[in-house]
């Protein structure tokens, strides 16, 4: 069962969120990206 044909309204509104998130600022997305596999590691999160 794929979990985005069950709420597809929360993961399109989770998705456009992320998306400007992680692709638009100063920073760039390969940054933001290890930054939160760096939190991640710190709380022992398997991402």
């Amino acid at each position: 069962m794929n979990p985005v044909e069950l709420i597809p309204e929360h993961f399109e509104r989770f998705f456009a969120f992320f998306g400007r998130a992680h692709n638009e600022g100063v920073v760039p997305a390969r940054i933001k990206e290890l930054a939160r596999l760096k939190v991640a590691a710190l709380n022992e999160c398997d991402t």
